[in-house]
């Protein structure tokens, strides 16, 4: 794996890597690492670990497109599954560079574009553009992620935020449903659910879940507590089509905090969506 893209301001720094995905692989403030560096190896193996994106699909389509060259992806060996590229050929294929600074990296994905000869539209099932951005400040890293496709799709972080000691706690204000995997249900009241709406999930326990903010629809964060340090995930929307996805697996080393452009991101309703986000190491 190359050296990737670094961008740095005050005490924050990040590494991408253009030609994995557009993914980024590390994310510091000082000496405090934001990711999990235990699941490089996953990175490595298939895309997933560390700070993958999500787009133009959620997780597993319907309908998978025949690949011609499958010896072309070495990553297929170790996907479990008849999906090749989980999430989206956003984290898989090398993107295209159109801007870089000291701080900041722009890059574009077409599904015009090819990866070993092949059409990108073709491994994806449709045609799109996503534009990625990303800029370090002083107050954190800063995403503007957008796609524009045929048909419905869904773009967002996949981050593999860092656990201390494999514990912590999640807090957010979010409406009282959530998302298990498509099937809305009311927040149970064995979780620590408050009358301000507020959901403190503590992450000794697994969870898949998809949660819609509150009690502003076009902007939700999340705030991740360890005994050594927070990480905070906001996030902005245009529309009310967005959510965040938490999945922490059992006696797992991390949790992925996801904002997402759909509030169902296994049946996404809109062709053209972005997010902002800010991540930020408390």
């Amino acid at each position: 794996m190359s050296n990737g893209v670094r961008i740095e301001a005050g005490d924050y720094a990040a590494i991408f890597m253009p030609e994995k995905g557009m993914n980024f692989v590390s994310l510091k403030k000082g000496a405090v690492e934001a990711l999990d560096q235990s699941t490089k190896s996953l990175f490595e193996e298939r895309y997933a670990g560390l700070g993958p994106l999500i787009g133009p699909h959620f997780h597993h389509r319907k309908i998978i497109p025949r690949i011609e060259y499958p010896e072309h992806f070495p990553h297929l060996a170790n996907v479990k599954g008849d999906e090749p590229f989980s999430h989206g050929i956003g984290r898989y294929a090398p993107w295209t560079v159109e801007n870089q600074s000291e701080n900041r990296i722009k890059a574009v994905l077409r599904g015009e574009d090819k990866w070993h000869n092949v059409f990108l539209k073709d491994l994806e099932g449709q045609d799109f553009t996503m534009q990625y951005e990303a800029a370090v400040t002083p107050e954190g890293l800063e995403i503007q992620l957008s796609v524009s496709s045929e048909t419905e799709s869904v773009v967002g972080l996949h981050t593999y935020y860092a656990l201390s000691g494999g514990k912590g706690c999640v807090r957010a204000r979010v409406r009282n449903h959530y998302n298990d995997q498509g099937t809305l249900k009311l927040i149970p009241s064995t979780w620590n659910y408050g009358e301000d709406h507020t959901l403190t999930f503590p992450l000794s326990e697994p969870s898949d879940y998809g949660f819609q903010p509150y009690p502003d629809p076009f902007h939700g964060e999340m705030e991740l507590e360890t005994a050594s340090h927070g990480i905070q995930v906001q996030y902005w929307c245009d529309n009310e089509e967005n959510s965040i996805q938490m999945w922490h697996p059992e006696r797992a080393s991390f949790v992925c905090m996801e904002p997402l452009s759909a509030k169902d991101p296994r049946k996404p309703r809109l062709t053209v969506s972005q997010l902002k986000i800010l991540i930020s190491i408390l």
